[in-house]
Parts: C-alpha cells; structure tokens; sequence
C-alpha cells in the first residue's frame, strides 16, 4: 500500500512485471533494486497510477534471505537524481530524500517498506512536494526463470 501525505491511497499492482525485489549476483558483484507500480486511484482531482524505480543498491549480502533487515537512506534529491531514482506521479521526478528498508523475506516474496518526500510537480517554484509511506509485499526476482513461480501465486 502506498500512502502519499495523508489522504491518497494506492494499491500495488502484482499484475505485471513492474513490482519485484529484484537481487542480482554478477561478477562478484551483488545488489539489489525495488521496483513497484500501482493501480489507479485518485489523487485530488486526478486518476493516475503512481510507481517507485530504486535502482540497484550495492551490498555485501550473499542471499536474499541475509537482505532482512538491509536499510537504505538517500538525503537529498541531488543524490536521488545522480542515483536516477525515481517516482512517478505526472511523470518520472527524482525524490527529495527517502528510506528503503527490507522487513522479511517469505514464499518468494519480500516485506518492504519506504518513506520519504516526493515531488509531485517539478515545475512548480519552488517543488510541490509531499510525504509518502509504502508497506508491502512483493514478489523476489533473482532470475528471468522466477516470473514464472510469482505468475503463479
């Protein structure tokens, strides 16, 4: 569930393949990334279907399991644009700062939840911001063979 200040609520949608965990293992190299898109809802006078991209994250977790309890902060919207994380309401804006955290990991499955300030409109002087609060559950990717097993949950 995403929630954005303190009225607007959205629903994640599992339906596609925009919503993972995904853990990546490649020359010696191992990190982690969350995407998550959500249904339609309303926000103020609007329908739209909001979505999170947080690219991937560097650790030195060998197995999705040791990720419970990883954190993961960025400060400032300077190091969320150089990170090209992103949030989408009107279109794709970097955040203004935010907090990942990985609760638990269960069925395939991991238990996150991610706070922050997004900008809602980049065009505005200054930036329209707003808080946000995201506590769900979504499907584990550690190879193109696992949208098979989430697909069938």
């Amino acid at each position: 569930m995403l929630k954005i200040g303190d009225k607007f609520l959205f629903e994640e949608n599992l339906l596609n393949r925009q919503t993972c965990l995904m853990f990546f293992k490649e020359n010696n190299s191992v990190s982690w990334s969350v995407d998550i898109g959500f249904k339609n809802g309303n926000f103020g006078d609007e329908i739209l279907a909001p979505a999170i991209c947080i690219n991937p994250i560097d650790t030195d977790k060998n197995s999705i399991e040791d990720l419970v309890g990883e954190r993961f902060r960025v400060a400032t919207v300077e190091e969320c644009d150089d990170r090209e994380d992103t949030f989408y309401i009107y279109e794709f804006e970097p955040m203004v700062s935010y907090e990942l955290e990985v609760l638990e990991i269960k069925d395939s499955r991991a238990h996150i939840r991610c706070n922050g300030i997004l900008i809602v409109d980049g065009y505005s002087t200054p930036y329209l911001q707003e808080s946000f609060e995201i506590d769900a559950w979504i499907p584990v990717i550690e190879s193109v063979n696992d949208w098979e097993k989430v697909e069938n949950i």
